[in-house]
């Protein structure tokens, strides 16, 4: 069987992530990882058995190299990504796609006129209790849909934002909801539906020398007339499982991290099986299992092995990011937001 070749510009901790979900891939191969610091990128490559590269464009000339994952910060995704497709690679960014639209528009045009996928990274969609839940909504299970909250109440330590990026307007694009709850803000949306208004507030409460928020509340309006809540947060001591509630005419659905925890629908009994929690980064980021990233990259390749788009391809990853810089012009104006 012939080996798929991936590359991974930045060795930090979700590099790391998506270097052992390759690992675990059958058919996949890491190659190459590109880093700024040589003796960490060093280290990086030996751990996972690829060659080191301080060099993007040397990176990319890599023989055999097929997938560029990208695992930078955000404000770099669409830079990188543009000479990746340029070069005539695929492309996987993690999210957000960018902390910009024409930025995300710039990088998802840049893979169309190369004829390269581009695959974001939303790992979460892949998990059996999230793909449950879809799919009775899909379904009508719930009838009409009424109320959608989603909730990240999570706590970063101090020396998290005392890096050169997080919390940064520059290379984050903003704070706790475009980092943190980016995730649930993407199930949300993807499970209700598109968003017509938003009304939101930010702040700086808990480490007011950031650029960014470190606390978020919206109120949303969806098209299909359903209100709701987002809640994204790095202030909560000691940090909660992200949660997601559904309500409809006939009853609730509640995701707690990544298992189910109330599934009470007139006449439906819910799913038969057990729950997988893989992920729980409420408190630390680095509390994470790297098996929703194994399903979407083995998805990545298979999708570039078929000539096909990818589940979460440029255009479905922006769609978050759409929902986001409403939220935060919203918060910046004062105002309500339509999309």
């Amino acid at each position: 069987m012939t080996e798929t070749g991936f590359g991974i510009v930045g060795c930090g901790m979700i590099g790391a992530v998506q270097a052992a979900a390759i690992q675990a891939i059958q058919g996949a191969r890491l190659l190459a990882v590109c880093g700024k610091d040589p003796e960490r990128t060093a280290k990086f490559a030996e751990r996972f058995g690829a060659t080191p590269y301080t060099d993007y464009n040397a990176f990319l000339a890599h023989p055999g190299l097929r997938i560029v994952n990208i695992c930078t910060p955000s404000g770099l995704h669409a830079e990188q990504g543009i000479a990746a497709a340029r070069a005539g690679k695929h492309v996987l960014v993690e999210k957000p796609i960018e902390t910009t639209l024409a930025k995300a528009d710039a990088l998802i045009n840049a893979c169309d006129e190369a004829g390269v996928r581009l695959g974001v990274i939303f790992q979460s969609r892949f998990l059996p209790a999230v793909q449950q839940f879809k799919r009775a909504l899909d379904e009508g299970r719930l009838g009409r849909l009424m109320v959608g909250d989603a909730y990240v109440k999570w706590y970063r330590a101090p020396e998290y934002y005392a890096d050169s990026w997080h919390g940064t307007l520059a290379l984050d694009g903003g704070g706790a909801l475009i980092n943190q709850a980016i995730h649930t803000v993407d199930l949300l949306r993807w499970m209700l539906g598109p968003v017509e208004t938003v009304f939101a507030m930010k702040a700086a409460l808990r480490y007011p020398h950031i650029e960014a928020e470190d606390t978020l509340v919206a109120n949303v309006r969806f098209q299909n007339g359903a209100l709701g809540v987002i809640e994204a947060t790095t202030s909560v001591k000691p940090g909660f499982k992200r949660r997601v509630e559904i309500s409809g005419e006939r009853g609730t659905i509640i995701l707690d991290g990544d298992a189910i925890s109330c599934w009470a629908v007139d006449g439906d009994a819910g799913p038969v099986g057990e729950d997988e929690q893989l992920t729980d980064g409420s408190a630390n980021p680095a509390a994470i299992s790297n098996e929703g990233h194994r399903r979407q990259i083995e998805e990545m390749m298979n999708a570039v092995l078929e000539n096909r788009a990818p589940l979460i391809d440029g255009r479905e990853g922006r769609k978050s990011l759409e929902l986001v810089c409403a939220l935060y012009e919203s918060a910046q104006a004062g105002q309500p937001v339509k999309l």
